[in-house]
């Protein structure tokens, strides 16, 4: 299995059939002024090349500046300004290939896995966006509604590295998220069950490709990640009515 290197100012990463198409994105994106996104270079069979976006990574353990609130609204502006600069990706379903099912309505291009750890950071500002393996067409709450999930964070788990945050302290978090990116009110009230269905999704995807002997998956599955999902679906599953006054 290819593993992602960087050489220089360069990032190869492994190649996937939907990799051409997310090419035509990055590229789009960076016609569009937008460059928080890496620049396609090289695209090979197994193999591809973009630009390496400079930063730290949002990884955990969190540092203080990433765990900002600072960082919090940075992020939301950033993934607003991608949307609305992938909103005008000319689609063409008999070219295109997405690694993920196209979601209705769709708005613009989402991401698919906008968190932290897929944010470049400079001090607090959010900088860059990396990993777009997850592109696909569907709506902007999908993106907002995974990211509110990271950022909160909703999980029921323990953030490496920090305090596990109040309930108050998530809903707080949330609210500011959907304020910084600028959420209009229809999706503010889908934004709670959005965020189940995408980590029911995100349930179905880790176990599918483990069956499937994706070495990555198998190791997720292994380390109880599945398990550590569920238990978040259950935990916004009992708070879905305040997640939603919250960011009402």
């Amino acid at each position: 299995m290819e593993r992602i290197t960087r050489a220089a100012d360069r990032v190869h990463r492994p190649a996937g059939p939907w990799t051409p198409t997310v090419h035509r994105l990055l590229g789009h994106l960076h016609e569009q002024g937008f460059v928080a996104a890496p620049e396609p270079i090289e695209l090979g069979h197994t193999l591809e090349t973009v630009s390496f976006v400079p930063g730290v990574a949002g990884e955990y353990p969190w540092t203080e500046d990433i765990a900002s609130e600072a960082a919090l609204v940075t992020s939301a502006r950033l993934l607003r300004h991608y949307h609305d600069a992938a909103a005008t990706f000319p689609l063409d379903e008999t070219r295109d290939v997405w690694s993920q099912s196209v979601r209705i309505p769709v708005e613009t291009v989402v991401h698919g896995d906008f968190a932290p750890y897929n944010c470049v950071y400079d001090g607090i500002q959010a900088v860059g966006i990396i990993d777009f393996d997850t592109a696909h067409p569907g709506p902007r709450v999908w993106d907002v509604a995974s990211a509110v999930y990271r950022f909160a964070p909703f999980t029921t788990g323990q953030v490496e590295g920090s305090t596990a945050p109040t309930l108050d302290e998530r809903l707080s978090r949330a609210a500011e998220f959907c304020d910084a990116y600028g959420l209009d009110q229809d999706s503010r009230a889908r934004l709670a069950p959005t965020m189940v269905s995408s980590i029911v999704a995100l349930v179905t995807t880790l176990e599918s490709e483990a069956a499937a002997g994706n070495p990555k998956f198998v190791s997720d599955l292994q380390h109880g990640h599945a398990d550590l999902y569920r238990a978040d679906v259950a935990y916004l599953e009992d708070h879905l009515d305040v997640i939603a006054r919250a960011v009402a």
